[in-house]
Order: C-alpha cells, then sequence, then structure tokens
C-alpha cells in the first residue's frame, strides 16, 4: 500500500509539533525537510504520496522528480498563522498551492483534512494508472466529480465531529449534575431537572412528573411552565397521549415534529394546549427505577426554534435520566429501610422505639401549647392461652386482627404503636379524655364483635383498655406510668373492660 508522506517546509515549531501527532495519530510517516535538494539518494523516496505543508519560512522549493526513484503525486498546502491576511500574497503565490489551512489546528480536525488528501491523492494515483492500461476509463469517470464526492465527504466528517463535539461538552456537564442529582432528596432532584436539564440541551420548558403504576396515573412534581398544566393525568383517560405511549414503550420519545410522529406512531393525539407552545418538537423521556417507570421528564420547545436533535440532546438527556432514575432507586430503598427500623413487621404498626420518641414530641407539643394529649394501652386477653392451644400462628392472626381494628378506629394524626408482645398503645393528639373513651370503646368493641378463623376453629377475640390524660406537670414516664396503671386496673377487673386513671368530670 502506498504511504502517505508529511513534510513541513519552514521550521514553525508548534505547527510541526501538530503534524508529528497527526502522523502518529494515521500511523503514517513524518519527515521535517527544511530543504529537499539535501536528500541523499539512500532517502530518495519510491513511489509515495507526498503532503507538502509550506509556511513560507524558508525560499521556494521547486519540487521535481529527481528526488524520487519514480513517479509520485503531491498536494501542497499553505500553512497560515491563525487571523493572517492572505490579501498580502499574490494571486501567482496563491496559485502554487492546492489548499490553506491555518493554524493552531484541533487534532482532529487536522487528521480528517489529511485523510481527505490521503483519498484525493489515492484515487488520482488509480486514475492515472487505470488510465494507462484502459483508456476507455479515462472518458467515463470524472475526477472533478470525485473529488466534489470527497470534499462532500469531509463536510459531513465535520459536521459529524462538530456534533461529536457538542456531545462531549454535555457530556461533562452531566458530570456536575450527577453529583446534585445522586442525593435522597426528591425535590432536590426534581429541582436540577426543571432548572439545570432545560439549559444542557436548550429547552424552554420542563415538567416531571411521578408515575403510579396502580392507578395508572401521572401526579406533576415540579414544572417551569408560566401557565398551570395538569397536576394529575390519568392516562386511562388519555391513551393516545405522548406521555401514555412513553410508557407503555417504556423508552424515550423525541418528537421532532408533532404531525410526523403521529403518523410514524398511528395514533391520532389529541392536544389541547398546542397555543401554549412555540414549536413542535418535544422530549418525554421515562424516569427508570428498579425495573420499573417512576415518572417522566418532559422536555419542550427548543429556544431556537429548532427540532430536538437526536444525536446531539438525545444522549445527554437519556443519560441523565438513567441517574435520576438510579437516585429515585436510592430514595425508595432508603424510605423501605426506614420504614422497616420504624414499624413493627406483624402489624404494620410503629414499634417500641418510634413509639417514645413521638410521645416525647407530643408532651412536649402539649406542654408549650396546653393542649389535650390522651395515651391508651392496650393488652391482648388470654393471647398466651390461645398460643398454647390453637398454636402462634392462631396468636399472629390474633395481634393482626386488633391491630387492624385500631388502625379502622383511629384518624391518621393519631399513632398506633405495637408497644411490645400482646400490648399496644395509642396517642392521641388534641384529643380530650371524653373523646378518647369514644375510640377506646369503639375498638373494644370491633375488636370482640369479629371473631377469628384459624383452620377450622373461630377464635373470640377481646381486649383490656387503659387511658391516661396528659396534665401539665406530667413528663413521658409519668403518663406512661398512669396509662399502665389504668391497663393493670382494667385486666384486674375481669378483663374485656376499660379504666380510666385518675377519672375526673367530663
Amino acid at each position: 500500500m502506498l504511504s502517505a508522506i508529511l513534510v513541513q517546509l519552514g521550521t514553525n515549531r508548534g505547527w510541526q509539533d501538530l503534524l508529528t501527532q497527526a502522523a502518529t495519530a494515521l500511523d503514517g510517516r513524518y519527515l521535517l525537510v527544511p530543504d529537499l535538494n539535501k536528500l541523499d539518494s539512500h532517502d530518495r523516496l519510491d513511489e509515495a504520496h507526498l503532503i507538502l505543508f509550506d509556511t513560507l519560512g524558508e525560499p521556494e522549493q521547486e519540487i521535481t522528480a529527481k528526488h524520487f526513484k519514480s513517479s509520485f503525486h503531491i498536494v501542497r498546502v499553505l500553512a497560515l498563522p491563525a487571523g493572517s491576511d492572505d490579501r498580502s500574497l499574490s494571486t501567482e503565490k496563491l496559485d502554487n498551492f492546492d489548499d490553506i489551512v491555518c493554524f493552531p489546528e484541533s487534532l482532529a480536525r487536522l487528521v480528517k483534512t489529511i485523510q481527505f488528501y490521503q483519498k484525493h491523492l489515492k484515487l488520482s494515483y488509480q486514475l492515472n494508472r487505470t488510465a494507462e492500461s484502459h483508456e476507455t476509463v479515462k472518458k467515463n469517470v470524472s475526477l472533478s466529480h470525485q473529488v466534489t464526492n470527497l470534499q462532500g465527504q469531509l463536510s459531513q466528517y465535520n459536521t459529524d465531529l462538530q456534533n461529536h463535539e457538542q456531545v462531549l461538552s454535555k457530556i461533562n456537564r452531566i458530570s456536575q449534575l450527577s453529583r446534585q442529582i445522586n442525593c435522597l432528596n426528591l425535590k432536590r432532584i426534581s429541582l436540577v431537572c426543571i432548572e439545570k436539564i432545560p439549559e444542557l440541551i436548550s429547552a424552554r420548558f420542563a415538567s416531571m412528573y411521578l408515575y403510579n403504576s396502580n392507578e395508572n396515573v401521572l401526579q406533576l412534581l415540579r414544572h417551569n411552565h408560566p401557565y398551570s398544566i395538569e397536576k394529575e393525568v390519568h392516562l386511562s383517560e388519555h391513551p393516545n397521549s405522548p406521555m401514555a405511549v412513553a410508557i407503555q414503550q417504556q423508552k424515550t420519545q423525541l418528537i421532532k415534529d408533532f404531525n410526523d410522529w403521529k403518523e410514524s406512531v398511528n395514533i391520532d393525539v389529541n392536544r389541547p394546549f398546542v397555543r401554549n407552545y412555540q414549536t413542535n418538537s418535544c422530549i418525554i423521556a421515562p424516569l427508570h427505577s428498579s425495573g420499573k417507570i417512576a415518572g417522566l421528564l418532559n422536555l419542550a420547545d427548543k429556544i431556537d426554534g429548532e427540532g430536538f436533535d437526536h444525536n446531539v440532546d438525545m444522549p445527554p438527556v437519556e443519560l441523565l435520566c438513567e441517574i435520576i432514575g438510579s437516585a429515585m432507586s436510592n430514595i425508595t430503598m432508603y424510605e423501605e429501610v426506614r420504614k422497616q427500623a420504624r414499624t413493627d413487621g406483624m402489624t404494620g404498626l410503629v414499634n417500641h422505639t418510634t413509639f417514645y420518641n413521638e410521645l416525647d414530641k407530643e408532651v412536649s407539643r402539649s406542654r408549650r401549647y396546653s393542649g389535650h394529649l390522651t395515651l391508651i394501652m392496650i393488652d391482648v386477653d388470654r393471647l398466651k392461652i390461645i398460643n398454647d392451644e390453637y398454636g402462634h400462628r392462631a396468636g399472629d392472626a390474633m395481634l393482626t386482627h386488633v391491630a387492624n381494628q385500631i388502625l379502622y378506629c383511629i384518624r391518621e394524626t393519631d399513632i398506633a404503636a405495637r408497644y411490645g408482645g400482646d400490648e399496644f398503645s395509642i396517642i392521641l393528639p388534641n384529643t380530650s379524655l371524653a373523646d378518647a373513651l369514644v375510640v377506646a370503646q369503639r375498638m373494644m368493641d370491633y375488636v370482640s364483635s369479629y371473631p377469628i378463623q384459624v383452620e377450622d376453629h373461630s377464635i373470640q377475640a377481646s381486649v383490656s383498655i387503659g387511658l391516661a390524660q396528659y396534665q401539665r406537670e406530667f413528663t413521658t414516664e409519668t403518663i406512661m406510668r398512669e396509662a399502665d396503671g389504668a391497663l393493670l386496673a382494667a385486666k384486674n377487673a375481669g378483663k374485656n373492660c376499660i379504666h380510666i386513671s385518675d377519672p375526673v368530670e367530663f
């Protein structure tokens, strides 16, 4: 295979270093030849493609066949420093060169340029050799046409290179954004999605939705639209919407033009808010978390008016969505671990430790604001006998039954806990003793009204309940002691009954 020889005419050191790097990248040979006439005979080259880069640093040299043992093909390039005014050069001088380049030049672009010269020289060489053997080829093949094609290829290379440079620049910015996204705060993540990601791809609008797969509903988390957008989207009512398609296909949808996109997916899209957008282009990206779709990121309206580009805009968006999905997975796992640390595995109520922490808070709040606070203690009657007679599965079923009735009877603001073994505790903030007694009676009635079915056995359930109301001088330990004493009195009274600590008139 013929070699491409790079020759520098002139002594510019910076240009020499850049050519050396280019020769290395091309696996070619590089010769610094300030005077071709001084080449020794053993240095003369066989058939070769010669690319001369002339910086006008030395007197003009005439390149002749005496420098080579046989035929060769040459491209002569004028290399000017960036910012030079080539108008100072005479037309006659410029006619001696086939091309002009400016330096400093990026290495990638210089390599592409040299590859173009090589193609041109190789084609010229092949055409000349073919013409010697086949005269008809000379008539049918147009060198100018081939060169035009090569110039088109070079232009495409330059375009692709610019696209790659844009993508690399955006990926560098992604590394900065990823550090902000990699946290356990969903609001902070959504803020990055709405404020930073649109800047990355020059999008005007952004919105982030959370996806409830059980209900097939999208819930708005954050957006930057200057007008109201839907806070809740029921996808079952909008099965042909772009967001529904993105979730169904589980992949990012880049829409350059909605009319073309509708034809490609073969659906009729209804866009009731189309008047709010200045362009017909958007990106809808699912956020994958632990193998499921946790949400959607919508980006709309390219600021320059053009549609989003698949090669430039998609790679950074898809990479960021992977990072966001991973962060959402971490949040889910963290919340699950946190929940497990706070709750009782069997009943789902808060555990003993969490109960004490919450009671401390409520006692402090009641002391500060002089509010009502009532504490209920519950004991499951005859649990040990049930375990001994019917087995521990029956005892577990009894505990679960009692927990369910407790949850049914209290408010969301109340705090129910499995205190330990067969005991439960309920904190009733802002609740008078009279109101708490109504709740306690309801719980006792509900527990005893529904027997527990275990295999072929129907087991009657009942509970004993003690109540204590917070007094201003009480501490957490005081109110606990009062409620425990009331529970003990209820159990001693024959079980399946309620006792109030230090009853007062109400």
